[in-house]
């Protein structure tokens, strides 16, 4: 399919706040014209009565793996998400050294000759995760990085930008990047100086300490070169909502003074990852703690009387694996929350949890903000088997953002923020926005029944509104034949 016609759509060019009607012409997998009336000898697609956008761009990803796993990309590909941002938060196993026994790899160059005989049915840009940046050099080694270590990181990190990563990410509350000093990561985010290349962070602190992290996060910027993206902006457990208006003061000091500070925000409350957040100090510095419960059966007490003083609250954590809380566990289990939840540490520390710790009147704030894109911060799964869930965020986040932003600003603003402002972030160029030469990763769908019925039982998954998706001028999804993914992905190098 190497030339076609969309005719009689209502073009969203994810740029200007005009919805117009045109015809889009794409040739060899661009966009060609624009314009009323496209007449010739081209195969047509009919968008009547539909929105034709640019495709969707996840700005926060986790799916560097398993996109190789499920390179149908179910799971982003029928929410219109034509490209990714993988790599956040500090994690990127694909840019290392990586072997699990089913993928093995040696280096990111490996990695993308993988992925290109993989052909996912969307499009990559990765970040350097500090985390997998920092083991490569440092292990897990839980101490301050020395100037040597620190050299040998700023190498890697380069050589890594110079194969097309889009920039360094960090997730400071995570092993082993929480042992890592603002000094270390101030030295790693200067090797961005002179590019345009960005930094995203899951801040070291989310909730009580939230200012200052916050404080350090753009002091990290500054030392590189001064833009910051703010992953999944958020202000976690009730007692910290207030602070909100505090953190958007210091970012809007922030750009007055000249730093290019955006954000990105999934359309829940409830956050996830794994079940080893709910620990205090100090074993919250343990990142084998499952191993140390089963090992060391005498002190099973002292971490069950710490976790009274968990962070988060026990009662309401959902613990996927189970599709149950935490409370709910415990009642059938005849035990207290605290010993119900350590018995699950003693499982696997690392399986999924959400929790439920953010304010509806924060997001609904937070997603007001024009420098606000869409992130779902959601791994590639698969959307018929409720047992490979994690977070309806995964499936859900778009035609979620999409009802919230748009009921609130417009239409053609909540495209805005799915398309043109993560590509300008990114620097992903001549993608985000239907314009002539631009790549043909289009979007079709029907605003008024664009939504997610998705919930934390693994249920409902598929989101409705969807009619067909595009990628690089290509057919990838069409709702008439909803069981064929054409899989026409490729790694975009960032230079």
């Amino acid at each position: 399919m190497q030339k076609f016609v969309i005719k009689n759509g209502k073009v969203c060019d994810g740029i200007s706040q005009n919805i117009r009607n045109s015809d889009i012409l794409v040739e060899n997998g661009r966009i060609a014209d624009i314009s009323e009336n496209i007449n010739g000898d081209y195969m047509i697609f009919d968008a009547a009565g539909k929105i034709v956008a640019p495709g969707f761009i996840d700005a926060h990803s986790h799916s560097e793996l398993r996109k190789l796993k499920y390179p149908e990309n179910r799971t982003k590909i029928m929410q219109g998400v034509t490209t990714e941002v993988d790599g956040h938060c500090g994690i990127s196993s694909n840019c290392f050294a990586y072997d699990d026994g089913v993928f093995k790899w040696n280096s990111f160059a490996e990695y993308l000759e993988l992925l290109s005989e993989t052909r996912p049915s969307t499009n990559s840009v990765f970040l350097v995760g500090h985390n997998d940046l920092r083991r490569s050099v440092m292990d897990g080694k839980p101490a301050i990085a020395a100037d040597d270590e620190i050299k040998a990181m700023q190498r890697t990190f380069q050589e890594l930008l110079e194969q097309g990563a889009a920039g360094f990410s960090s997730g400071l509350t995570y092993f082993p990047g929480k042992f890592a000093d603002t000094r270390e990561m101030k030295a790693i985010a200067s090797v961005l100086r002179n590019t345009e290349k960005i930094y995203t962070s899951h801040i070291r602190d989310e909730g009580d300490d939230i200012l200052n992290a916050a404080d350090e996060a753009l002091a990290i910027a500054a030392a590189g070169n001064g833009r910051f993206q703010f992953s999944h902006m958020k202000t976690m457990f009730q007692r910290n909502w207030h602070k909100l208006d505090a953190l958007l003061e210091k970012i809007e000091t922030a750009q007055r003074n000249g730093l290019d500070v955006t954000a990105d925000r999934y359309p829940y409350v409830y956050s996830a990852t794994g079940l080893h957040q709910i620990l205090p100090p100090p074993f919250d510095k343990n990142e084998k703690i499952s191993t140390y419960l089963r090992e060391s059966g005498f002190n099973r007490n002292e971490v069950e009387n710490a976790l009274k003083n968990s962070p988060r609250d026990l009662n309401s954590t959902i613990l996927v694996n189970y599709g149950k809380t935490i409370g709910e566990l415990a009642a059938e289990r005849n035990v207290s929350v605290e010993h119900a939840a350590m018995e699950c540490l003693m499982e696997n520390n690392l399986q999924r949890a959400a929790y439920l710790a953010m304010s509806p009147e924060n997001l609904k704030k937070i997603l007001a903000l024009p420098y606000v894109c869409a992130g779902s911060d959601g791994i590639s799964s698969q959307l018929d088997d409720a047992n490979d869930f994690v977070h309806p965020r995964a499936a859900g986040t778009f035609p979620a953002f999409f009802r919230m932003v748009s009921s609130t600003c417009s239409v053609a603003e909540a495209v805005r923020r799915m398309t043109s402002l993560p590509a300008q972030i990114y620097r992903i160029h001549r993608r985000g926005a239907l314009q002539k030469g631009y790549f043909a990763d289009i979007v079709i769908f029907d605003a008024e029944k664009f939504d997610s019925h998705a919930g934390f039982d693994g249920k409902n998954q598929f989101p409705t509104g969807i009619d067909k998706v595009f990628v690089n001028g290509k057919l990838a999804y069409d709702s008439q034949t909803p069981e064929i993914i054409n899989r026409h992905g490729k790694f975009i190098p960032i230079n």
